[in-house]
């Protein structure tokens, strides 16, 4: 066990922030900086220490190939979606600081669970924080979309927390990869409602229905989070319970997942092409990306869960990025596709990464969008899914129209003047949406993982 890894640096960093406000409110200092500046400073030093020394063995939580790879990029969105969050306004409660670590923690322990106990304690840290995330404006659309939100989530943790039960009843144990004797009528209605808990959290048809109301209601950075860090810890619960605790149970769950996939990139792409507000677009944009990973993760095997694995990188920096963006957009009240070429008059490097996030969301090489649907594509060639791979790619060749419909929309309109000023905040989110975009081009180092 590593004495010091990214886990224990946000633990103890939650802790120090605590202290922090204690004393700060002793000594009535209305100054919050001290405590946003600390909480950047914990999220960066955790992404070097995971980068440095990324280990986290102990009973309750087990080390997987891929954890390194995976919390270190949910700490490196996470500085991002957090540094835009800091730029767009200072003025929210230090409360928000607690939540937001807290919620990249549980998303980092969801890629290292072990058992059914500290899978379910992650994914609640996430819900739990996710709620006060989408409500911190105080807005009634925040409070409508975080009402919605509690619901389907205390929902979708009944059904888990039952299916688990289930699975306990069938196998005799809550920890993953020790199941010696299986009573299958159980397990079988087990493992079936966990799928369905944990496909609230991935967004998967149908269980997606609470994904474009909460986006639209939440802040721009808190959608960037939800549809990036939350999803891809969904996701790769999945992977976790049905790839590595249960392989036995792929003869099950490999045809229904692929069948939940499909439903779920045709469905999404479908709703995507009538909407008129954008950030609905995205939103269900985002729902079929989670498709595409999820089928990946349908086949159960090494290929398939490698290429999700990557995808799921793929999609969630593609995700961030053009939410990032769009809040840019919003801001300045462009809510409608009609009113997108007004875009250009409030900022151009927000323009030029939308439309590469755009692009690497259609997998237009050389983005990592391309290299993660070619592997996703190639693991179903590989197993004999052509038929799939056809299917797949006309659905694809269909979604790359409405993308471009938006695009075409991004046409800078003549004699549009926009109130936005240049100011500091303005180009802190510029720098941080640079940063995203370089990051859908060297992320295709990691092709080879």
């Amino acid at each position: 066990m590593s004495v010091l890894n990214s886990e224990y640096v946000l633990i103890a960093g939650v802790l120090l922030l605590i202290v922090l406000d204690i004393f700060r409110n002793r000594l009535n200092s209305g100054r919050k900086d001290i405590i946003q500046y600390a909480t950047l400073a914990i999220l960066v030093l955790a992404f070097a220490v995971e980068i440095m020394f990324g280990d986290f063995d102990i009973p309750f939580f087990s080390t997987m190939q891929y954890s390194q790879f995976v919390n270190g990029f949910i700490l490196f969105l996470a500085i991002a979606i957090y540094s835009f969050l800091l730029a767009d306004s200072r003025k929210h409660s230090t409360f928000i600081e607690f939540l937001f670590i807290l919620a990249v923690l549980g998303a980092m322990l969801v890629v290292i669970s072990s058992n059914f106990i500290s899978l379910l304690i992650a994914i609640e840290m996430i819900s739990l924080a996710s709620y006060g995330l989408v409500f911190f404006q105080k807005s009634n659309a925040n409070l409508e979309g975080a009402m919605k939100y509690v619901s389907i989530s205390f929902l979708s943790m009944v059904i888990l927390i039952f299916g688990i039960s289930l699975v306990y009843g069938g196998t005799g144990t809550l920890s993953f990869g020790a199941t010696y004797t299986v009573n299958y009528l159980p397990f079988i209605a087990g493992l079936s409602l966990v799928m369905v808990g944990l496909a609230f959290k991935s967004t998967i048809v149908p269980f997606h229905m609470w994904a474009p109301d909460v986006y639209e209601a939440s802040n721009g950075a808190v959608t960037a989070f939800l549809s990036s860090i939350s999803k891809a810890a969904g996701l790769i619960a999945m992977v976790r319970v049905f790839f590595f605790a249960f392989p036995a149970s792929s003869a099950f769950v490999s045809d229904m997942f692929i069948i939940l996939a499909i439903a779920t990139i045709f469905f999404a792409t479908f709703l995507a092409t009538v909407q008129e507000r954008i950030k609905r677009l995205l939103a269900y944009s985002s729902i079929a990306q989670a498709g595409f990973a999820f089928i990946g993760i349908a086949l159960l095997n090494y290929s398939g869960v490698s290429a999700a694995i990557f995808y799921i990188f793929s999609f969630a920096v593609a995700d961030a990025l053009v939410f990032l963006a769009y809040k840019v957009f919003e801001d300045a009240k462009i809510v409608y596709k009609k009113d997108a070429s007004k875009m250009w008059a409030v900022s151009k490097v927000g323009v030029v990464c939308l439309f590469i996030g755009v692009l690497s969301l259609t997998g237009f090489p050389p983005t990592i969008g391309f290299f993660g649907k070619l592997l996703i594509f190639s693991a179903l060639l590989s197993n004999g899914y052509v038929y799939l791979v056809v299917s797949l790619f006309v659905i694809l060749l269909f979604s790359t129209f409405f993308y471009f419909a938006l695009l075409r929309d991004m046409n800078p309109m003549e004699n549009y003047k926009s109130n936005a000023k240049r100011t500091t905040s303005i180009r802190i989110k510029e720098a941080i949406l640079i940063a995203l975009t370089l990051a859908l081009f060297f992320g295709v180092v990691f092709v080879t993982f």
